[in-house]
C-alpha cells in the first residue's frame, strides 16, 4: 500500500531542463570556454545568461537558443524574427 508521502514518478515532460556547463554551452557554439567565462567576469559583449549555483556557472539551453535566435538572419541579411 503506497502511502500519501511516497514520491510520484516524474513524467519525462514534466522534467526540469538540464542544465549546461560552460565547457557545453562552448562546444555548442565553437568558442573557447575562456571566451565564456571572460566575458562573464568583465561584463563585455553580448554572451547568453548564465545562472550560478553555488559556485558553479549554468546556462539553460532554452536561454542560449534565445540568445542565437537574435543573431540569426535570412539570406539577405534582414533578420530572421
Amino acid at each position: 500500500m503506497k502511502s500519501d508521502q511516497d514520491p510520484q514518478p516524474v513524467a519525462v515532460s514534466d522534467a526540469p531542463e538540464k542544465l549546461l556547463t560552460t565547457k557545453e554551452v562552448a562546444t555548442w557554439l565553437g568558442i573557447q570556454p575562456c571566451t565564456l567565462e571572460t566575458a562573464r567576469s568583465t561584463r563585455l559583449g553580448d554572451f547568453p545568461p548564465f545562472i550560478r549555483v553555488g559556485r558553479a556557472i549554468r546556462y539553460r539551453r532554452g536561454d542560449v537558443e534565445t540568445w542565437l535566435r537574435r543573431f540569426s538572419f535570412k539570406n539577405d541579411g534582414s533578420p530572421l524574427n
